[in-house]
C-alpha cells in the first residue's frame, strides 16, 4: 500500500512539474526568445542558431503540420496558412491531441505534410517508439523536422533521457522509423559553442560563501552578465558565422551543440 502511495505521488509531483512547464512554455518572454532572439539573450548563441536552422529546412507547400511535443509552439509563424495541430503530453492546454508517457498519438492522428519536432526527443522515454508515430503519421512524401541536443546541460521537463551524434541520430531515424534522412545539420559548432557553454556555466558563479571579497565578485560578475553578454554575442556572430549552421558532414566541427534533421517518409509501407 505504501508503494502503491508513494508512486501515485511521485505520478502527482510529475504532472505538477509538467504543468508548471507548460506555463513557462506558454509566456510571451519564451516565446519571443525563440522566435526573435536578441544578442544578450540568455541562450542567445544557441536560439539564434535553431531559429536559422528551422527556417532553412521547413518544406515548402505544407498544408497538414503537426506539431509534435509542441510546448508554447513558437515557431508556428514559420508555416503560415495550413492545418496546424497541437499535441502534447497530458496536461497542456489548446492541445488537438494528448499523449502519454509512451507518447503513442490517437488512432486520427495522420495524413500529415509535415512533423515539426523540436528540443523534444530528448525527452522522450521511448524515442524509438516516437519516431515510428512520426512515420504512421505522415503521408507518403510527407517530411519530418527534428532538432534535438548533441551537447547540452540536463534540462528535466519533467525528464531529461538522451543525447545524440549527428551520426548515431541519422541511423536511428533511419533504422527505427524507416524515414529517409534527407539532411542533416550541426548547429552552434566550435567556438561558437564553447562560448554558449562558457556562458552558461558563467551566469551560475557565485562566490557569496567567501565573505565580503566573494559577495564583490559575484556582483561583479553579476555587472559584466548584464553589460556584456550583447557584445559578446555580437562579436560571435560576426567571428564565427561558419560555426552557427553547418552540413553534419563538414570536417572540423566535431563538437556541436544542436542538431537538425529533415527526412522523409518515402515509401507506401501499411500504417
Amino acid at each position: 500500500m505504501e508503494l502503491a502511495e508513494a508512486g501515485y505521488l511521485k505520478q502527482r509531483e510529475a504532472l505538477a512539474a509538467h504543468e508548471r512547464m507548460m506555463k513557462a512554455l506558454a509566456a510571451q518572454e519564451y516565446l519571443r526568445e525563440r522566435f526573435e532572439p536578441r544578442p544578450g539573450d540568455p541562450g542567445y548563441l544557441c536560439l539564434s542558431d535553431l531559429l536559422m536552422a528551422i527556417k532553412g529546412l521547413v518544406p515548402s507547400n505544407a498544408k497538414r503540420v503537426l506539431d509534435y511535443g509542441c510546448g508554447g509552439s513558437p515557431y508556428r509563424p514559420l508555416f503560415g496558412e495550413c492545418t496546424y495541430h497541437r499535441a502534447d503530453f497530458v496536461g497542456g492546454s489548446n492541445l488537438d491531441f494528448e499523449y502519454a508517457a509512451d507518447s503513442r498519438l490517437p488512432p486520427e492522428a495522420s495524413d500529415y505534410d509535415c512533423i515539426l519536432s523540436t528540443q523534444v526527443l530528448e525527452h522522450v522515454e521511448d524515442p524509438i517508439v516516437y519516431l515510428q508515430e512520426c512515420y504512421r503519421v505522415l503521408r507518403p512524401g510527407g517530411h519530418l523536422l527534428l532538432t534535438t541536443h548533441g551537447i547540452f546541460e540536463d534540462h528535466a521537463a519533467p525528464h531529461d533521457y538522451w543525447r545524440w551524434t549527428a551520426v548515431g541520430l541519422q541511423r536511428m531515424i533511419e533504422g527505427a522509423a524507416g524515414l529517409k534522412v534527407k539532411t542533416v545539420k550541426k548547429l552552434t559548432t566550435g567556438p561558437r559553442g564553447v562560448l554558449f557553454l562558457s556562458e552558461r556555466e558563467f551566469y551560475r558563479l557565485r562566490f557569496e560563501s567567501a565573505g565580503a571579497y566573494g559577495t564583490l565578485l559575484s556582483l561583479g560578475i553579476r555587472a559584466v552578465q548584464r553589460l556584456g553578454a550583447r557584445r559578446l554575442h555580437e562579436a560571435s556572430d560576426r567571428s564565427f558565422p561558419q560555426h552557427r549552421v553547418v552540413d553534419a558532414s563538414q570536417s572540423g566541427r566535431d563538437m556541436y551543440i544542436g542538431i537538425a534533421v529533415l527526412a522523409v517518409r518515402e515509401d507506401k509501407r501499411r500504417r
